[in-house]
């Protein structure tokens, strides 16, 4: 549904502002901002029902794209959020980018229309390697030719510096899926996804990358998005001393709810 969070947009100035589209199995939601502003001028959320096919996933995706002529609009850019569990990281020195699909093939089971991308993040030193489906692609291509894709991770690695929290353990959880990132300051130790079916293997899933880390969970803040309860925050709580959502400190949606689920669209990538 739509959400107007400000004002009514004005159309003829839409390349002043930054379209942000995600995209996952819980549905397709896309936002409009003007970053010099810092303002978030409209939302549209929307849940699809559980699907595992990808060929249906994306009719419904091109349908809700053909319902909304606002989406053809020229903006200042456009970002693109894919929620992908099929994602590693490999240090700049040792990484090749014509090797990228053989080393993302060798951890996660590639599908036939799977496209093999390359985000390279200078400033931890390292190649992020992300599997997203080329038929999806092309349907967004339809109405917005340029656009900067991302996983649903990179949010995390690119807006860390936004968290002045000095140890930081990002949590994404959606269906079947939980992504950890974790940070020492400004230096990222530990990239992960891990099958999560409900939120107690989250937290197994947390204090084990904490664990492996050589780390101690008293030390580190939790912040969090994606599909999580109250009381599942709440039960965070027993072990983390701060919990936050992963929100932006101006671009603020307002509700719990949508926070946890729709700011990551809220940060330029």
């Amino acid at each position: 549904m739509p959400v107007i969070v400000n004002k009514q947009l004005e159309l003829d100035k839409t390349i002043q502002y930054r379209l942000s589209i995600q995209a996952d199995l819980n549905g397709f939601s896309f936002s409009i901002v003007n970053d010099l502003q810092r303002k978030c001028h409209f939302l549209y959320q929307s849940d699809f029902a559980y699907i595992e096919d990808p060929d249906t996933y994306n009719v419904a995706i091109y349908k809700m794209i053909k319902s909304f002529p606002l989406l053809s609009k020229k903006f200042a850019s456009t970002d693109v959020i894919i929620n992908t569990h099929k994602f590693t990281t490999i240090p700049l020195s040792n990484f090749k980018s014509e090797d990228a699909g053989l080393i993302l093939g060798q951890l996660h089971f590639l599908e036939e229309l799977d496209e093999v991308d390359i985000l390279i993040e200078e400033s931890q030193e390292l190649a992020l390697l992300f599997a997203v489906n080329s038929t999806l692609l092309n349907t967004i291509k339809t109405i917005q030719p340029e656009f900067k894709v991302v996983p649903s991770i990179y949010p995390f690695i690119k807006s860390h510096r936004f968290f002045p929290d000095p140890f930081k353990i990002f949590v994404q959880y959606h269906k079947g899926h939980a992504h950890i990132v974790m940070f020492k300051g400004s230096k990222m130790i530990f990239c992960n996804s891990f099958p999560a079916l409900q939120f107690n293997t989250v937290l197994y899933f947390m204090m084990l990358a904490i664990k492996e880390t050589d780390s101690r969970q008293e030390d580190f803040t939790a912040i969090l998005s994606g599909n999580i309860r109250e009381e599942e925050l709440l039960h965070l709580t027993k072990y983390f001393p701060k919990v936050k959502y992963f929100r932006h400190p101006s671009i603020l949606l307002g509700g719990g709810e949508l926070e946890l689920k729709y700011a990551s669209m809220m940060f330029p990538l």
